[in-house]
C-alpha cells in the first residue's frame, strides 16, 4: 500500500474576497485526504499546515459541509484564522455546517455557518 504521508509544510496561505456559486465543500483544509484508498490509515499526515487566513467567503454550498477543517492528529494545523464567511446551503437537511478536527482556528467578524473548533465529528468518505 502506498504510503502519500510525507513531511513537508504549507505556510502562509492566503484566500481572500472570494465569492462561491453552488460549490462543493467551498472552504476545505484536509490532511486526511486519502486519494483511491490507498493510503496507511495509521500513519496521519505529516505535512505541517500553518499560517492560513481564509477571510471574506460568500456565496452559496452545494453540499451541507460548507467548512470543512480536517487536519491531521499527528501535525495539527497551527495559526488558522477564519474571517467573515457568509455561505447558505439550502437543501432539504437544513441549514450550511462546519467540521472540525485538530486545529483551532481564531474568528473575526460574521461567521456563517458557524464553525465550531470544538467539534470532532469524524469525515465521511
Amino acid at each position: 500500500m502506498a504510503d502519500f504521508s510525507s513531511r513537508c509544510c504549507q505556510l502562509d496561505l492566503h484566500y481572500e474576497d472570494i465569492i462561491v456559486q453552488n460549490v462543493t465543500n467551498p472552504i476545505v483544509i484536509d490532511q486526511v485526504y486519502c486519494p483511491y484508498n490507498q493510503c496507511n490509515k495509521d500513519l496521519p499526515s505529516q505535512v505541517k499546515i500553518s499560517k492560513v487566513s481564509i477571510k471574506n467567503v460568500r456565496g452559496t454550498s452545494r453540499t451541507q459541509d460548507a467548512v470543512l477543517l480536517l487536519c491531521s492528529k499527528g501535525v495539527p494545523c497551527e495559526g488558522v484564522e477564519i474571517g467573515d464567511i457568509d455561505i447558505a446551503y439550502n437543501g432539504k437537511e437544513g441549514p450550511a455546517k462546519s467540521r472540525c478536527e485538530n486545529v483551532k482556528p481564531t474568528f473575526v467578524g460574521k461567521q456563517n455557518p458557524f464553525v465550531d473548533h470544538a467539534t470532532t465529528t469524524p469525515p465521511q468518505r
